[in-house]
């Protein structure tokens, strides 16, 4: 039977699977040639996740501005660095028009591209995340009752549903309404100390597979309709993924590779957005052979993993050496 305390002092160990799974979801769907099915599959639930899980771990006022800061803008900006850094390689020269293009998407954040505004990739995701945060500090600075709450949370998530049909906000202040009502629902189901259990799992399959009939969701490019239905669905699918994800914690060998890509989901989001933008081709060319045949997914799947994972891995282990060389110089030194 798959029932776990989710409460436990292990509780670290699933968290960090659950964003591995996500974020291997996350790289699976931004490949070319995707099935419309599997990436509407995927889309259902694989953002929401993440802040539901953000939710889930939050606890009131610990995130201070400055350490959210530094967590998820400074990679944002560093990101974007990279990005006008690759686009001058890749036009061979400065165009200040160019310059001004991606700096106007910076700006406004967005992960799809709308109107004139062109869209700045999956970091989009960080900077909703740094907004969201801070709504949750917001709410949660009054002492209420949770039922009464949950009721201004909710408001402001359907909200930033609406003002997206009209129009989207710079810096993406639409979407961390919606986050945070996610976050907020991921908060509860700690709180209330809501387990996985074998007949709640059947109806999140149910509500979440049912959702996938009612068209696509898409946080990014604000595809919400009908809203309530994905919303509950997004919400199920997420159960289902966090008791995958405490089943997989039994496996040894599963827990450390996966939490390690949990442990590192900044990074590698980081990684994954910058992947096709690279000036030097990477895999786009070999890739490109396979255009047209049965083949172009998997192997676009097996490029791309294996170019992030492999420059993950890389830098995590260049990140370590360098900590264990200046570590040993401060031991020389006392």
């Amino acid at each position: 039977m798959m029932v776990m305390n989710i409460t436990e002092s292990k509780r670290k160990d699933w968290i960090d699977i659950g964003r591995g799974i996500a974020m291997i979801f996350i790289v699976v769907g931004h490949c070319v040639g995707i099935p419309s099915t599997l990436r509407r599959i995927i889309f259902s639930f694989h953002v929401p996740f993440f802040f539901i899980l953000s939710g889930y771990t939050y606890h009131k006022k610990e995130k201070s501005v400055r350490k959210d800061f530094l967590q998820l803008i400074v990679p944002y900006i560093i990101t974007v660095i990279f990005v006008l850094v690759f686009n001058v390689f890749r036009s061979h020269g400065f165009f200040m028009e160019n310059f001004k293009t991606i700096l106007k998407s910076a700006f406004y954040g967005f992960g799809s591209t709308h109107h004139e505004i062109q869209s700045i990739g999956a970091i989009w995701f960080l900077l909703t995340m740094f907004f969201a945060r801070r709504i949750m500090n917001a709410l949660f600075s009054i002492e209420v009752n949770e039922k009464i709450r949950a009721i201004p949370v909710f408001l402001a998530m359907w909200m930033g549903i609406r003002i997206s049909e009209i129009s989207w906000i710079p810096l993406n202040l639409d979407l961390a309404l919606v986050a945070a009502g996610f976050m907020y629902i991921g908060y509860c189901i700690k709180l209330y100390s809501i387990q996985p259990e074998k007949d709640l799992l059947i109806g999140c399959l149910i509500v979440w597979f049912a959702s996938l009939f009612c068209g696509n969701f898409e946080m990014a490019a604000r595809v919400y309709a009908p809203w309530l239905i994905h919303c509950i669905g997004a919400v199920g699918g997420s159960v289902c993924i966090m008791a995958l994800a405490m089943e997989l914690e039994k496996n040894r060998v599963l827990r450390k590779s996966i939490s390690f890509i949990g442990r590192h989901t900044i990074l590698l989001l980081c990684i994954h957005d910058l992947d096709w933008r690279s000036p030097f081709g990477l895999w786009w060319g070999f890739l490109a052979k396979f255009k047209g045949t049965p083949f172009y997914f998997p192997v676009s799947v097996g490029c791309r993993v294996f170019v992030d994972f492999s420059l993950l891995i890389l830098i995590v282990l260049i990140g370590t050496l360098i900590r264990g060389i200046r570590k040993s110089n401060a031991n020389l030194n006392e």
